[in-house]
């Protein structure tokens, strides 16, 4: 077995600067979240629950709709035109949320907003121009971008929308698009596919793939609907423990960055020994018991503190691992469909998510998005102890 198998130094720069443009575009989720439910009042009423659910899910639903068709589209016409084309879709829907005067002008341009579905066709670049030997390394450096985004907008996020706004926060998630595309622009993709080793089909049982493959979407959904569904709360029990709104950085900031201190070890080992399954089924259980104990946080902000770390701990792993494992399934000419057909879910996950919450929080408080956060956990769980590991062949 290898071990610190270093990048290329075109995989380095390829990655590295589709890392910033992913995570420039993340924020169009991440910048929000920490302060809808409260600007939107999801606490006072049922029909304030469900209003902040829909802000919050209806950029997932289109973004579900779009994915495939981004990620064939990037198979045929090039990933770089079909990225330059989703952020600028996405840049005009940011700037109509971000003059929106009617509660339905903000909902439509969220709407508009997930409209461009680029993570299927940024992920199969990454996919494309690694090696499969680092390409966890890879898919974890673009899970640090999308982490240095959430922890961007957790830290800043409530300071922001202090000074400007939520219209303000909007108008800078559109200039931070426009900015990404300009990136985009500016990189040399390869005119020939970089030439990998996938899996030999002929060698794996159909039947075998479509389960492994099934796991996986069905995980990202869960893992993104349950962020979704959890932040309908989370400001919340920050506030009801004593901190402003400007002040929960002071809560996020070091807990996430504990959380990726911690992680380094787990992505190290998985790619010396090409074996991730336990790091991967360990994390899925970190979110497990970080949502049952912020069902007992309101009486102790210790309890907090530790549920935080442990979600964000799993979270980010997850975030490396599944993008990962996806990238190494499916062949390379057909990576931005199946890459699209995971991104989908992904964002199904977010709609489901931002919906379902505002409902049960409005109906139910908090104890309905707990449980409704726990039983698909669980079920992950337990349909992941059938995945197989890959061979270092594959």
């Amino acid at each position: 077995m290898k071990a610190n198998i270093s990048f290329l130094a075109d995989e380095k720069k390829a990655i590295f600067s589709l890392a910033s443009i992913y995570g420039l575009r993340m924020l169009g989720l991440f910048l929000i979240m920490p302060v809808v439910a409260i600007d939107l009042k999801a606490s006072e009423g049922f029909e304030n629950s469900i209003f902040a659910g829909l802000v919050i899910g209806a950029y997932g639903l289109t973004q579900a709709v779009f994915q495939i068709p981004f990620g064939i589209a990037s198979d045929y016409f090039g990933r770089k035109p079909v990225i330059i084309f989703g952020l600028c879709i996405f840049a005009f829907g940011s700037f109509w949320a971000a003059y929106a005067s009617t509660s339905t002008e903000l909902l439509i341009a969220r709407l508009v907003q997930g409209l461009g579905a680029i993570s299927a066709a940024v992920t199969a670049l990454v996919a494309d121009v690694t090696r499969e030997v680092v390409r966890t390394r890879a898919m974890a450096i673009i899970g640090l971008s999308i982490a240095c985004s959430f922890i961007f907008s957790l830290v800043f996020s409530p300071i922001l929308y202090g000074v400007f706004g939520l219209d303000g926060l909007f108008f800078l998630i559109g200039s931070l698009a426009i900015l990404a595309s300009f990136l985009v622009s500016r990189i040399k993709v390869p005119t020939k596919e970089i030439k990998l080793i996938h899996m030999d089909f002929k060698k794996t049982p159909v039947r075998q793939f479509n389960k492994q493959l099934t796991i996986l979407v069905a995980g990202v959904f869960f893992l993104m609907f349950v962020q979704s569904a959890i932040f309908m709360i989370v400001p919340s029990l920050i506030v009801l423990h004593g901190f402003e709104l400007s002040e929960h950085w002071k809560v996020y900031f070091p807990v996430i960055l504990f959380a990726f201190i911690c992680m380094i070890y787990p992505i190290k080992k998985s790619e010396e020994t090409t074996r991730q399954k336990k790091s991967f089924l360990l994390s899925i259980l970190f979110l497990i018991v970080a949502v049952a104990l912020i069902k007992v946080s309101t009486a102790s902000f210790l309890l907090l503190i530790i549920s935080l770390f442990l979600y964000f701990l799993g979270f980010n792993l997850l975030e490396a691992f599944l993008p990962s494992w996806v990238s190494k399934l499916v062949p390379g000419k057909k990576k931005g469909f199946f890459l699209g057909v995971y991104n989908t879910s992904q964002a199904l996950g977010i709609f489901t998510g931002g919906i379902l919450g505002g409902y049960l929080y409005g109906k139910y408080g908090i104890h309905g998005i707990i449980l409704a956060c726990l039983l698909p956990l669980c079920l992950w769980l337990f349909i992941s102890f059938k995945l197989k590991e890959l061979s270092a062949s594959e």
